[in-house]
């Protein structure tokens, strides 16, 4: 388009030339201007064309989206209520040490290696059912950043004692609510970056997923 543009222009200036030729030295060149004129005509129409084709691929390329999340949205405050449980999102939060509620005595904790960081998810888990249910088979939780990198998450139920302990030895009595700390280990880009993040919770006992977004 810019060679058909010079060219134009180049046209422009010859035919503007012919004409203003001085009156001294008159030149017959009557037929190389219809000859420019026409030539002048056929680029002015194929700029035209040019121009609408670019308008046409401006107007049909998509921008750039990012893919639906696919659940039900919830917000921290929120609850997910199955046949069995009740979950309550407490907090959800990413740092580099993860605490739990009472450090007024001994406790224990998770600090992140050099490099990592946590995406630390806190809630609150009723059993409604009437059996004990194992805390490590309540939900499965995924976190996804930037729209692919996927991080797994553990299980840390509360203890009261020592702060944590470990979810294969842990259950909640029918009834009973405790309190679960879902822990993601990420890159510290994650933490560093503002691109899209966001968790998503599958209750072990219900075919709906829960998307909770953290930005």
């Amino acid at each position: 388009m810019k060679k058909s543009i010079l060219l134009l222009t180049t046209i422009v200036s010859l035919i503007l030339a012919g004409c203003s030729s001085p009156a001294s030295t008159p030149v017959d060149n009557s037929a190389e201007l219809k000859n420019l004129q026409a030539q002048l005509k056929t680029l002015q129409a194929e700029n035209e064309s040019l121009k609408a084709q670019l308008n046409e691929i401006s107007e049909t390329t998509p921008e750039e989206t990012v893919a639906p999340q696919q659940g039900v949205s919830i917000s921290v405050g929120d609850t997910i209520s199955t046949d069995n449980i009740e979950i309550t999102i407490n907090k959800v939060e990413l740092t580099y040490d993860v605490l739990p509620d009472d450090t007024s005595g001994f406790y224990t904790h998770y600090a992140a290696d050099p490099g990592n960081v946590y995406i630390h998810l806190d809630v609150d888990v009723k059993n409604l059912g009437k059996q004990n249910l194992s805390c490590d088979r309540l939900l499965s939780a995924t976190a996804d950043y930037n729209n692919g990198y996927t991080y797994s998450s553990f299980a840390a139920p509360e203890d009261a004692t020592t702060g944590f302990t470990y979810a294969n030895i842990s259950s909640i009595k029918p009834l009973e609510t405790r309190g679960i700390h879902y822990i993601f280990k990420c890159p510290q880009e994650v933490e560093e970056s503002t691109s899209p993040l966001f968790i998503t919770i599958e209750p072990s006992d219900s075919k709906d997923n829960y998307i909770l977004t953290i930005r």
